[in-house]
């Protein structure tokens, strides 16, 4: 069976059937030449990340950056509810990322929460919540938010918090450890926001 790349490279429009012999050879090493010039470089193999996931993250300590975007993804339907610490409550977590202009760099916020909700009989989720008085990274940031603007984190509304993050604000960042499942991880976190 063949997959759709095959099907492609086998198609007509990809074949070479009228070049033949050292007509071929020629052009294909006068290709190769024109592929590697003076202003084309070869990707040194060793400088390849050894991480198994994506780019691995600068360290952006002291340095200031414009947030160009922020992004809260839900959390899918069939997504396991967590038990609050006092179990009395089923949450789900949503991802908060925060994208930096400094070479495509973003960061992932933890504590952002959607609670169940009955309605109608139904389990529903609520809007996303950032606890006040927490101490998760989303709430670390909405605190230095409200302190940016002079108040106190419970007098700032989920709207406003994001609304101000989506204008593409200016930030120093800091170079923090967290934990999480039992790893230590540098994350370049929000302290204050900048005029």
């Amino acid at each position: 069976m063949t997959n759709e790349f095959e099907e492609q490279y086998n198609a007509d429009d990809f074949n070479d059937d009228d070049i033949v012999g050292t007509e071929q050879q020629q052009t294909t090493s006068e290709s190769e030449s024109e592929m590697v010039t003076e202003e084309t470089q070869e990707f040194d193999f060793n400088k390849a990340s050894k991480s198994t996931k994506g780019p691995e993250r600068e360290n952006l300590d002291g340095k200031t950056v414009v947030i160009s975007d922020a992004k809260i993804i839900l959390p899918k339907e069939e997504t396991e509810w967590n038990l609050s610490r006092n179990k009395k409550c089923k949450y789900k977590q949503c991802k908060f990322i925060m994208f930096y202009d400094n070479e495509g760099q973003r960061e992932y916020y933890s504590g952002i929460k959607m609670f169940e909700r009955m309605v109608d009989g139904k389990s529903k989720l609520s809007e996303p919540n950032i606890q006040n008085d927490g101490k998760t990274q989303a709430t670390m940031l909405k605190q230095v938010y409200a302190k940016y603007k002079g108040k106190k984190t419970e007098e700032v509304s989920m709207h406003e918090f994001l609304s101000f993050l989506k204008s593409k604000p200016k930030a120093r960042l800091e170079s923090k450890p967290f934990e999480y499942d039992e790893k230590i991880t540098n994350k370049n976190t929000v302290v204050e926001f900048v005029n």
